[in-house]
């Protein structure tokens, strides 16, 4: 997915280097004056196409993303695919006659490699990214 600005440059990359890029995006880097904009309508963009592959209702990955993490890979221009992360309240058993008990655990809540870019294991390095920190 090509867009109209360099991606690496938006999410404070030193250089444009012509290999793949993975950078974590979080609510400040959407905040920025100059780039902001577009970083949101980027992720908006993007979000839309892993709800059409994914064939969901609806995005999970927006342009606005409160206390989530996307992991965006990205070459110049183009964004290769995204891994967004974040807290999600989940119910675990405590055992067979103790019932469920609530937690918050950092989950992937949504993994998307642009088509014509899949199973060449860009998706591994956004995984190894994320886990990287």
């Amino acid at each position: 997915m090509e867009f109209d600005f360099d991606v690496g440059r938006a999410l404070g990359a030193a250089s444009s280097s012509s290999a793949a890029s993975v950078a974590r995006v979080d609510e400040s880097s959407l905040s920025h004056p100059r780039w902001g904009q577009g970083l949101r309508e980027l992720l908006d963009k993007v979000g839309e196409r892993s709800k059409r592959a994914q064939g969901l209702g609806k995005a999970v990955t927006a342009g606005r993303l409160g206390d989530c993490r996307v992991y965006l890979m990205y070459e110049g221009r183009c964004v290769l695919g995204l891994l967004k992360v974040g807290s999600k309240r989940l119910f675990v058993s405590k055992g067979e006659k103790d019932g469920l008990m609530e937690i918050s655990q950092l989950c992937v809540l949504d993994f998307y490699v642009v088509e014509g870019h899949q199973r060449g294991g860009l998706g591994r390095r956004l995984f190894g990214a994320m886990l990287a920190g």
